[in-house]
């Protein structure tokens, strides 16, 4: 049940919960109206577009977030190591440790209207250049770097979907465990 105190963030986490155990196409006003305990007219009257456009918010609030939590600490001032660090640390917290799916990975799986497509590429491509210039600061040829930025990131998406389609987030915390070594490993050769 919703408070009349819930903040604007605690919805929109609460609508991204359903759009990532669910998916675009099952995500139901009904269902959204439910996880929020907002009546559906309350969610037409934050949201006049209906579902495409919680789908938008709920989706700006996840690059919001990612960001702070992963993009903005690689590309800090931080030695470069400790950056790719800080990625894996966050990249647990923001998964909750494999339990929970990834927003743009969901949605790109699932038949979502053409208009996010652009934003689902260009969060994974943000998260790819972030990891690739911190590749590239800690020793390795620019060309190495983003193909080690694109198979870490192959790496953490397969591992979620494996956790998610299996119920069982064991694959995403055993990539992220041997990924600290593995990335810093590949750099240092």
């Amino acid at each position: 049940m919703a408070s009349s105190a819930m903040s604007r963030d605690e919805i929109l986490n609460r609508l991204a919960k359903v759009f990532r155990d669910e998916g675009y196409e099952a995500a139901s006003l009904t269902r959204l109206s439910k996880a929020t305990g907002l009546g559906k007219a309350s969610l037409y009257y934050h949201f006049p577009d209906g579902k495409e456009q919680i789908a938008q918010a709920v989706i700006d609030r996840a690059h919001e977030l990612f960001s702070e939590q992963v993009i903005t600490p690689l590309r800090s001032d931080a030695p470069a190591d400790r950056r790719i660090l800080q990625m894996v640390r966050n990249i647990d917290n923001y998964y909750c440790n494999g339990e929970e799916s990834c927003l743009l990975g969901v949605l790109a799986m699932s038949a979502t209207p053409a208009v996010f497509h652009p934003q689902i590429k260009a969060g994974l491509l943000e998260w790819i250049d972030a990891l690739t210039d911190a590749l590239t600061d800690f020793g390795l040829p620019k060309r190495q770097a983003r193909q080690r930025a694109e198979d870490t990131v192959c790496r953490i998406e397969g591992a979620l979907l494996l956790s998610r389609g299996i119920s069982d987030p064991g694959p995403f915390r055993r990539i992220l465990s041997r990924l600290k070594t593995h990335i810093l490993a590949c750099a240092e050769s």
